[in-house]
């Protein structure tokens, strides 16, 4: 069974073996280890061995910058210039006048009673009449007939007939039985002429009485009385007052100033960042495994097998 088992390991090593030297380019003496792979098959009196090939390492030279670029703001100052301007030293301004007015002596009505209303209320007229009042309106009576019944006798069950098995004298027959069913009778009333309502119309009672009737509605004359004027002398404008208007216009100057032509501001200068030249050593290969061919028993290559994750002697054993 375990000629069986090495058998089968060994075609699975064969493929691995195959694909990792192929990706890897290592001589055949030199497999690259890959986790959970076995080494691939040798020759008898062979095997694989594991090995760590060191890490190797180079020298690189580089600029390593010492300081950063920085910047600083230096200030520019404003510029100025002078100017001339114009510049008001009084505001126009605008001078009144008073006229006054002009009046003359003559009539005029003055209303000394206002137009008013007159009103006259002409009473109604009223006349007494005979009417025909109603003092009881037609209406419908309605009587109550009550319903007739009668008695009778009725055959009620009370308990229906049976069948049963009867077990015959000799004990070996089964015979098929009935009972009657069982009747009692009673008596009971039963509607012969069902009741109802029956209408019966009842006429309007009316009376003849004495009533006052409105023959003419009250009513308001209306009469305007005119107004009452009289003529009285008294004093009116025929010129109003007034005002004239003098414009005076404003007065200007002519004065030099500085102006700002340019404001202040900042320049931002950069200081650039300084390197210098190091040399360092930096990895050039890392360290791995590699399986190593060489010669041995056939012992130690089961022993080397034990290594590889499921290639124990009880993982070789199982079935």
């Amino acid at each position: 069974m375990i000629v069986k088992k090495l058998a089968a390991l060994s075609g699975a090593v064969l493929l691995m073996a195959s694909a990792a030297f192929a990706a890897d380019g290592a001589t055949p003496d030199q497999v690259p280890f890959v986790e959970g792979q076995e080494p691939p098959p040798t020759k008898v009196g062979e095997g694989w061995c594991l090995r760590t090939i060191p890490a190797t390492y180079k020298t690189v030279t580089k600029q390593k910058e010492v300081s950063p670029v920085t910047f600083y703001l230096e200030p520019v100052p404003a510029k100025y210039e002078t100017q001339a301007e114009q510049v008001q030293v009084a505001p126009m301004k605008k001078v009144l006048t008073a006229v006054p007015a002009v009046f003359e002596t003559g009539e005029t009505r003055v209303m000394v009673r206002p137009e008013y209303t007159e009103y006259e209320i002409v009473p109604a007229r009223w006349e007494e009449v005979e009417q025909t009042v109603e003092v009881r309106e037609a209406c419908e009576e309605i009587s109550v007939i009550p319903a007739t019944y009668r008695s009778v006798t009725e055959l009620i069950e009370v308990a229906p007939a049976q069948a049963y098995w009867k077990k015959a004298e000799d004990g070996d027959c089964l015979c098929r039985c009935e009972k009657p069913a069982q009747y009692v009778t009673v008596a009971k009333e039963v509607l012969e002429k069902e009741g109802g309502l029956v209408k019966s119309s009842v006429p309007a009672r009316t009376r003849t009485v004495k009533v006052w009737k409105l023959v003419a509605e009250a009513k308001v004359i209306e009469r305007k009385v005119p107004a009452e004027y009289i003529s009285v002398p008294r004093e009116t404008v025929r010129v109003p007052a007034a005002t004239t208007e003098q414009v005076i216009p404003a007065k200007f100057e002519t004065v030099e100033k500085e102006v700002v032509i340019a404001p202040a501001t900042t320049r931002k200068i950069e200081i650039p960042a300084k390197y210098e030249t190091v040399t360092e050593t930096v990895l050039d290969t890392p360290a791995r495994l590699v399986w190593q061919k060489q010669s041995c028993d056939c012992g130690g290559v089961m022993a080397k097998y034990k290594e590889i994750p499921g290639t124990d002697m009880e993982s070789l054993l199982k079935e």
